[in-house]
């Protein structure tokens, strides 16, 4: 049950300073048919079917929709509802964190590449790698590009088993100091980064 809440907290790791600032994110949200509809598409895709460990449920949004519906906690609901479905808490809640703060997220960016020119196939598919791309940055990832030579190292695979997470969120802000030193990208953006992983979200998971 812990692990399941503390895999939650990462829904705010899609929400950044320009096209899905707090601001657009809560607008895209209040569009509810619109979220459940782009949250199941995330949530019944390959991507987080696979981090499902194989589990290829196809999960209806017309009966999510129904779920949370006039309900005071949606998000509950929701959770509830998935639990129904007969995944485990830590799976349910890692697809959840993810699907729920990538879909405001996805739509944004869909939308800015849309008023940029590109079709909506297009849009939706450069959104789409740039939303997965967040998720395994700052979700535990097995991808082997972001697995350093120590965990993957005998030693390491025993002693940094359950440290994939804090250690891609450490690469995240040594990243964006060396931008920052050197000038690259938005200064605003790195210094939230740093802030956010590298206190926030320490200690609100510690908490």
């Amino acid at each position: 049950a812990r692990s399941s809440i503390l895999q939650t907290l990462s829904t705010v790791n899609f929400v950044n300073w320009t096209d899905n600032n707090p601001l657009k994110a809560g607008k895209a949200f209040l569009n509810q048919k619109q979220f459940w509809g782009d949250f199941m598409m995330i949530f019944n895709s390959p991507f987080l079917k696979q981090r499902r460990k194989g589990l290829s449920h196809d999960v209806n949004a017309n009966e999510l929709v129904a779920a949370v519906k006039g309900s005071k906690k949606p998000i509950k609901a929701a959770i509830g509802y998935l639990l129904q479905k007969g995944f485990l808490p830590t799976q349910i809640a890692d697809s959840f964190a993810i699907a729920f703060g990538g879909a405001t997220f996805l739509r944004n960016r869909y939308n800015t590449y849309i008023k940029q020119g590109l079709s909506k196939k297009e849009a939706m598919a450069k959104a789409f790698v740039e939303f997965q791309e967040i998720a395994e940055e700052t979700q535990q990832s097995a991808r082997p590009d972001k697995i350093s030579q120590q965990q993957a190292s005998p030693l390491g695979k025993v002693l940094l088993a359950f440290q994939n997470t804090p250690m891609q969120y450490n690469r995240l802000i040594k990243r964006s100091a060396q931008d920052l030193i050197n000038g690259r990208g938005d200064g605003k953006t790195h210094i939230s980064k740093i802030l956010y992983y590298g206190a926030i979200q320490n200690a609100i998971f510690y908490s």
